[in-house]
């Protein structure tokens, strides 16, 4: 739409039953026509050709009645009208090929075009041979490494041309505004807006034909071509210029801006009791290697080394899920490693010297009855604020919210659970706002604690039998545990260490009670994603590739209530402080 071009809309699965009430009352129709408008499209972009299909059926046409026809056929045949109908649809619209869909790309779809920098002759048809005097230039769109032909990097040639053996310069990606990318950290280079930066020699070229990538033969490919280039510089990134060195193009190709990262994590080896045991990568060094490789292809992710602590990384992303995602990878490549708490990252405002924090869009798809539990959600204590509500005939309501984004920790899960699965939500980077203050989230922020292991060994379907009137269990009988490691929830606040290991008394003592069959629910199994928005600041996710565990950051119990006093002095202090004594409102609680 911001190239000013007028899209054509294809409305699948027409031929199913439940389609037909919203192709009669026009309700799709309407949904579109307010997309475009929020879109902020054009009149003439407003304007498109809509078209009714079935890709399952094989059929397509711009006739709504045709489109009706076939749908009451399907939902009285059971959706095989589809196949069956017939000449009468052809002369009507064309509903039996897909015909129509295709004269519509022709028709309305303008041609593939390429960047020309000459200035004259700038609308006319140029030969291929052209290409030859124009500068070279290309964006890298993924990046990636082959053991044989080294750093490749694959993208649309965006003007000239290329063939093996010529020589090329790596042009950075313009940053700053809203474009920023956060890769700073992992890229030092300086040469971001002048034309000198990485030089090295193209050693192949490759296109993909299915999924195979075979070798040009000439090697030689021009501007509109999506190829594979090796030999390229080990520095390249996506969103990054390739450009002739010969004949350098005035400035890097621009592309699209990037929302920046909303959190970030340390990463960092394991250093519990039982490292080494399931995981064959356990050094710091590897796990830290690991991570700034992920960065070549995922430009949403931003890496450098923790400066309170040599040992462990900081990664920065945009949602716990893109976190428990790269997790999830590197423990299926044998990593082990330990994750602290998400911290959300702040700016200052430069006007007014506030303090700022990201905002994100927020769009939950939930069934009606469940809305108001949505509301509650994130209104309440994640500050949250309803923006619009709309329902439709189907029973499904669609809620938008600005909501801080650390009011979105752990509200997947949750909201999940609320609603039984039912909603759907969609979140996106909105902008940086005024900082909103205390936000209470689910987890261990709600006010219960945890039930802590002060033993180890394997856990025991004895000792868990009498924990599990206590709270909800994390382990099951036969897992390891070891002092430190949370084994379940507290159904009270504060911690409580537990005895997760404690066998049944061998004696020659017989009672009714003695042998009775011990009943134990199903421990409570949470991915990555859940711990990392349910976990306290006192503790960390320790992960390895058959396990996943939440223990305390410190392991010994005295240390972990003498940092607590600590902690509670200082809170103390501050409400104090911020009183003005004991006249103030800080004063006696």
């Amino acid at each position: 739409l911001s190239l000013g071009l007028v899209p054509i809309v294809v409305l699948n699965k027409a031929d199913r039953p439940e389609s037909l009430g919203r192709l009669e009352s026009g309700e799709t129709e309407l949904e579109l026509m307010e997309l475009f408008e929020s879109l902020e499209a054009s009149e003439e972009q407003m304007e498109y050709r809509t078209l009714f299909g079935s890709a399952r059926g094989g059929w397509v046409t711009e006739d709504v009645e045709v489109a009706l026809e076939v749908a009451q056929r399907g939902n009285e045949d059971g959706g095989n009208a589809a196949d069956d109908s017939g000449n009468a649809e052809d002369e009507k619209g064309g509903a039996s090929s897909m015909r129509g869909l295709l004269d519509a790309i022709l028709e309305d779809i303008p041609a593939p075009s390429v960047h020309w920098y000459a200035k004259e002759g700038e609308n006319e048809v140029k030969e291929v041979d052209d290409f030859a005097n124009e500068p070279f230039s290309m964006t890298a769109t993924t990046v990636g490494y082959d053991p044989y032909l080294g750093r490749t990097c694959t993208g649309r040639i965006y003007s000239g041309q290329i063939s093996s053996g010529d020589a090329i310069t790596l042009l950075q990606r313009q940053e700053g505004g809203d474009g920023s990318d956060g890769n700073e950290a992992s890229n030092n280079n300086s040469n971001n807006n002048n034309n000198n930066g990485p030089m090295s020699q193209i050693s192949g070229v490759f296109a993909n034909i299915g999924v195979s990538r075979v070798p040009l033969d000439p090697p030689i490919a021009h501007a509109g071509d999506i190829v594979t280039l090796t030999g390229v510089p080990e520095s390249m990134r996506v969103g990054d210029t390739l450009t002739s060195t010969e004949n350098k193009v005035p400035a890097a190709v621009t592309t699209p801006p990037l929302a920046p990262p909303t959190l970030s994590c340390l990463f960092g080896a394991n250093n519990g009791p039982l490292s080494g045991r399931e995981g064959t990568i356990v050094a710091s060094s590897r796990v830290r290697a690991r991570l700034v490789s992920e960065t070549d292809n995922n430009v949403t992710l931003a890496v450098e080394k923790s400066e309170s602590d040599a040992e462990k990384t900081v990664v920065y992303g945009r949602g716990e899920l893109q976190i428990g995602i790269l997790v999830e990878q590197m423990r299926r490549e044998g990593y082990e490693m330990v994750i602290t708490p998400p911290r959300i990252l702040t700016t200052t405002c430069p006007a007014t010297g506030s303090k700022l924090e990201p905002y994100e869009e927020v769009i939950v798809d939930v069934d009606s009855e469940y809305s108001g539990t949505v509301v509650n959600a994130l209104t309440g204590s994640r500050r949250g604020v309803l923006v619009e509500m709309s329902d439709d005939a189907r029973g499904k309501a669609r809620l938008k919210f600005e909501v801080p984004s650390r009011g979105l920790l752990g509200f997947g899960p949750e909201i999940a659970t609320a609603t039984r699965g039912t909603a759907v939500m969609h979140h996106c980077y909105l902008e940086d706002r005024e900082y909103a203050g205390n936000i209470t989230r689910g987890g261990g922020s709600s006010g219960r604690g945890k039930l802590v292991s002060n033993e180890n060994g394997k856990a025991t379907l004895f000792a868990l039998e009498s924990l599990s009137a206590r709270g909800t269990l994390f382990v099951a009988p036969g897992d390891v545990v070891y002092p430190g490691m949370v084994v379940g929830e507290n159904n009270k606040s504060g911690d409580l260490e537990v005895n997760p290991v404690r066998a049944k008394a061998t004696s020659n003592m017989r009672t009714q009670a003695k042998d009775e069959k011990l009943y134990l629910p199903p421990p409570k199994r949470m991915s990555v994603e859940e711990l990392i928005g349910y976990m306290n600041e006192d503790e960390v996710i320790e992960v390895t590739p058959l396990s996943v565990r939440l223990r305390k950051s410190e392991l010994d119990a005295g240390v972990r209530e003498r940092l607590a006093r600590t902690r509670k002095k200082q809170r103390d202090a501050a409400l104090k402080e911020k009183g003005g004594g004991k006249g103030g409102k800080g004063g006696k609680r």
